[in-house]
């Protein structure tokens, strides 16, 4: 793609639609010469006020619907007009803008934590032009950004040259809601928001966890253990993991048994715990599914320090295919969640639709899910005695 700071060919700013964004583009400066605020105010036939709130992104007093904001913009790239600075080129321009990938601050460890670092590292693979690189920033799970002052927005938006949003993490609605009141459609990775103009991809939870105790059962393990999220979770990836679990107990008609359910925060140090508590238990599993690969890595540790051998004796299944998954002793068999296929597409996926008007309905995309074996799981051991 051509740079609007440089003399163009005549496609510059060309849609995949074949619609052009704007006329054939003399010299900058030209432009701006013989281009001014009255003239575009009355091409779209609102006030100068308005495109002053418009192009530097503040209120002064004067609401500006969606409407009119794609009014006047579309009137400003048919004039060719290029404002002076760069926010507002990004505004007026978004497929010229830079990736940004914001992430819950209330994630553990944020880009440190296992699933998030894969997220960051398939999402720098994707962004293919070094000139537009992707920012990372956290935003706050309960902050209300529909009336917080824009300095206090998170920094990638605060700054205004990020158009291409990808959101990990609990939903912010009043960031979205922002975001998406500026133009700029919104990928939510790894949790589903049913909002207009915002694309979920979303992997399929339930079957992982389907596919990693229908796994334990094809191998002759009935008394199986779940390590779980906090108890009481309304976290939606936790909630379709329960809901596998109990379809493939279905599918098997063998009734769950709740004293096999240990919650915690699926930590390491959760993971031990719980094996522990099983322990406890007069009927001991012969089989632990986690919900995540780091409890299962506590669970592996605890084992080992207990003198419980796995698979012989205890066979352990993790979920989320983490780079822990493959370094423990013995590897973890557990359920492939894509995140970096699931950050590719959303790069690609963004690429496209910034370029676009804003969807007016939700929608959302299930990305597959596989179960990786390893040495962690095996058949049911013998009883003893």
């Amino acid at each position: 793609m051509n740079s609007p700071f440089e003399d163009p060919s005549p496609h510059w700013g060309e849609t995949s639609s074949g619609e052009t964004r704007a006329p054939q583009l003399r010299k900058l400066g030209d432009l701006q010469k013989t281009i001014t605020m009255a003239q575009i105010a009355k091409a779209a036939g609102v006030s100068q006020g308005a495109i002053s709130s418009l192009l530097n992104d503040r209120d002064y007093g004067i609401r500006v619907s969606e409407k009119t904001r794609e009014r006047v913009f579309k009137v400003c790239r048919e004039m060719g007009y290029i404002p002076n600075d760069l926010r507002a080129v990004v505004r007026m321009y978004p497929e010229l803008g830079d990736f940004c990938l914001l992430f819950s601050a209330s994630i553990p460890g944020g880009v440190t934590h296992p699933f998030l670092g894969r997220i960051v590292q398939g999402a720098m693979d994707a962004v293919s032009d070094p000139s537009h690189p992707i920012t990372i920033g956290s935003y706050t799970d309960q902050a209300d950004y529909g009336s917080a002052d824009p300095d206090n927005f998170p920094h990638p938006i605060a700054s205004g040259v990020a158009s291409k949003l990808l959101c990990f993490g609990p939903t912010n609605l009043s960031l979205m809601q922002l975001l998406l009141r500026r133009g700029s459609p919104v990928i939510s990775l790894g949790t589903e928001v049913p909002v207009p103009g915002v694309l979920s991809l979303v992997p399929d939870y339930a079957m992982a966890s389907q596919l990693a105790v229908q796994h334990l059962f094809k191998l002759g393990h009935e008394h199986i253990a779940i390590v779980s999220g906090p108890f009481g979770t309304t976290d939606q990836q936790t909630l379709e993991l329960h809901r596998g679990v109990k379809l493939a107990y279905d599918d098997f008609g063998i009734s769950i048994e709740a004293q096999n359910i240990v919650y915690g925060d699926l930590s390491y140090a959760a993971g031990a715990s719980a094996l522990d508590d099983l322990l406890s238990h007069p009927v001991k599993p012969s089989a632990i599914f986690c919900l995540s690969d780091t409890a299962a890595a506590g669970v592996l540790m605890q084992a080992q320090a207990r003198g419980i051998r796995v698979p012989e004796e205890l066979s352990v299944v993790g979920c989320g295919d983490d780079f822990c998954s493959s370094m423990v002793i013995p590897g973890l068999t557990t359920a492939h969640l894509p995140a970096e296929e699931m950050a590719r597409v959303g790069i690609c996926e963004i690429e496209r639709l910034v370029r676009e008007p804003l969807a007016t309905e939700p929608r959302k995309q299930i990305l597959s899910v596989r179960l990786i074996e390893r040495s962690s799981s095996g058949p049911v051991p013998p009883k003893l005695g």
